[in-house]
């Protein structure tokens, strides 16, 4: 029983050093460098190779992983890890634990700046639907409006691949974080399903360059009148929505890029890299890791920031740490107002 235990744990291990190396990747890889990068799994004969590494992919989808082949991509295909193609196992909670999940998130969701407020709600909504054991009430709550979102949202999904079939470009109002509108032409290059929402990405005219959209924020979209020479417009050979589909929120265009540094200590010291990909990282004298990079949406990697708590630590740009205090002074005089008696 012993020696079965270790050699569980060692494959377990395993897989998911094979996960973690096929989501840095960032894209397609082959299955030749799958092998040369984990040379002691993958040894003998071609036919003992491609055995284990068949029995590696239906390992990784039973923990959740889904691992696509892309007959496109080099001589012989090859495989990503599709991440929003992967799923966790079904939650389940007894009454008790239900209670406590439900009033933790609902009372987080009362502030509104709260980091992660959207990303709560977004997981509060699948918990009513497909957890088990959560208060009748929270799925009473949700039924209705969630019917109304999804008409809304399969309406706007309808007018948008629509336009993508036919190149045609389309007429946008838009509603930004701030809830102000604009009127944008749109030449629709994808979409895709990105962190529980839709993200619409194409040409923007009024800004005159490729642009990222949530569909949630679309007031309106309709066609333009066609053209009677043909497509409104072509989608550019080199555009991949996968580059957008994967992006993080510090990189997406809201401004030039600029320098930014974070540092982490504490908890967050093994996984650093991980969660900022693509920075320097500097060791500091007490330990901790810093890591730069440039960003393109300073406000996002400022929510962030906050998100990852107190082991992590916005230090550059110096607007950007006023941005954090703000959120968190913000943060602090509405929990003062609701607590006051």
């Amino acid at each position: 029983m012993p020696k079965t235990a270790r050699t569980g744990a060692s494959a377990e291990a395993r897989l998911l050093k094979l996960a973690a190396y096929l989501h840095d990747q960032g894209g397609p890889i082959t299955r030749e460098q799958i092998y040369n990068a984990f040379p002691d799994d993958y040894r003998g004969t071609a036919a003992a190779r491609e055995k284990k590494f068949t029995r590696d992919k239906d390992a990784l989808l039973v923990l959740g992983l889904a691992l696509q082949f892309d007959e496109g991509e080099g001589e012989n295909g090859a495989y990503v890890l599709d991440v929003s193609s992967s799923f966790l196992p079904s939650l389940s909670f007894t009454p008790e634990e239900a209670a406590v999940v439900w009033a933790a998130g609902q009372a987080a969701l009362v502030n509104h700046e709260h980091p992660l407020a959207e990303d709560l709600e977004t997981a509060l909504r699948k918990l009513a639907v497909g957890a088990t054991g959560m208060p009748p009430r929270a799925a009473a709550l949700e039924a209705e409006p969630r019917a109304d979102e999804s008409k809304r949202t399969r309406r706007l999904l309808d007018a948008v691949t629509g336009a993508l079939a036919a190149r045609r470009r389309v007429r946008l109002r838009y509603r930004n974080a701030s809830g102000v509108e604009t009127d944008r032409l749109l030449d629709v290059y994808g979409y895709a399903w990105r962190r529980g929402e839709w993200i619409v990405v194409g040409h923007c005219h009024l800004r005159d360059t490729i642009r990222l959209f949530y569909l949630r924020r679309f007031v309106s979209v309709r066609p333009v009148p066609a053209s009677p020479r043909g497509p409104d417009y072509r989608v550019p050979s080199d555009f991949q929505i996968r580059k957008w589909s994967g992006q993080e929120p510090w990189n997406y265009l809201a401004h030039e890029a600029r320098p930014a540094a974070v540092r982490f200590r504490g908890s967050l010291l093994p996984t650093a890299k991980r969660l900022l990909p693509g920075a320097a990282w500097t060791k500091e004298p007490d330990g901790s890791l810093t890591g730069r990079l440039d960003v393109r949406n300073l406000p996002g990697l400022v929510r962030q920031a906050l998100a990852w708590g107190p082991d992590a630590e916005l230090v550059e740009p110096p607007d950007g740490r006023e941005m954090a205090l703000g959120a968190l002074h913000g943060l602090l005089e509405r929990l003062d107002r609701e607590v006051a008696p």
